[in-house]
């Protein structure tokens, strides 16, 4: 059973995971791998435990968490804390995946001991690429990212979008499932607009020092397969790979409830494995 934890990021905000600790470890302490979730995600949502699972059926201890202002508190399916969602920018965000290894770094989370500080990788789905990949090479740590229909831009939202954005105060995006209209505040398009160059993703990427993959769906619905070409081919050679799923959309496949796996999801973990057991020793 996978260990529940609570941590606080450096401005008090409350981060909730779950640890899946390796069944035959292959190394005694393991390497981690780190699972961020995306936009109107969170660690509980269809394949993220699954995910964090058969991690852990390969040898390797899986995190899987909520970043602070995701909206979705410990173990529900819905949004109760919309006010925190309508405040989730791109830079709290970072600050969370950022309190999460430092608590991998410093032995402050449950199971320590069997958690390797110096062999860490991290897995960010569509938006979750973006704390991925920006955060993450600035731990020592992290050996190894990887993206499934990660997004390559932070700057998504036209100008008369943004118009009307500051005019209303919010942005109203609609959740299907819940039946939701989620606001997002107008603070959010300030701290987009305010930080252009560190919500830069390929300019970031272009000084990757660490090895990426890039994993898409070339029926990807919601991120197109264009953006993962331009991930790819922003990354220095050697580092990068382009791993295709035909057939494969957003999420693999994968719906909430958790329904059972399908092939795309599975090739996308076959993958993204044997990329981490490469570099993670």
């Amino acid at each position: 059973m996978p260990t529940p934890f609570e941590l606080l990021n450096s401005s008090g905000d409350r981060i909730s995971g779950n640890i899946h600790l390796p069944q035959s470890p292959a190394h005694s302490p393991s390497p981690v791998v780190v699972i961020c979730h995306g936009f109107k995600g969170f660690k509980e949502w269809g394949f993220f435990p699954h995910i964090a699972e058969t991690f852990a059926q390969h040898g390797f201890s899986a995190i899987r968490f909520n970043f602070s202002h995701n909206g979705v508190e410990d173990d529900s399916d819905f949004f109760t804390r919309l006010d925190l969602f309508t405040r989730n920018t791109f830079g709290k965000e970072l600050e969370d995946l950022g309190a999460v290894l430092d608590s991998i770094e410093k032995g402050a989370l449950p199971h320590s001991a069997q958690l390797n500080p110096e062999q860490i990788a991290i897995l960010g789905h569509s938006r979750g690429a973006v704390a991925t990949l920006l955060e993450g090479p600035r731990h020592s740590g992290v050996r190894a990212l990887a993206t499934w229909g990660g997004i390559s831009d932070c700057q998504r939202w036209d100008e008369e979008t943004r118009r009307h954005w500051r005019e209303q105060g919010q942005l109203l995006v609609s959740n299907v499932r819940t039946s939701q209209q989620m606001p997002i505040d107008v603070s959010v398009l300030d701290d987009l607009e305010a930080h252009p160059e560190e919500y830069d993703i390929l300019s970031h990427v272009q000084n990757l020092a660490i090895p990426f993959l890039v994993v898409h769906g070339d029926e990807d619905e919601t991120v197109p397969f264009s953006e993962a070409l331009l991930l790819h081919d922003a990354t220095p050679r050697g580092l990068r790979k382009l791993q295709l799923i035909p057939g494969a959309g957003h999420t693999f496949g994968a719906v909430h409830p958790f329904k059972g796996s399908s092939e795309s999801l599975e090739d996308a973990l076959r993958v993204t494995i044997e990329w981490f057991q490469l570099r993670l020793h």
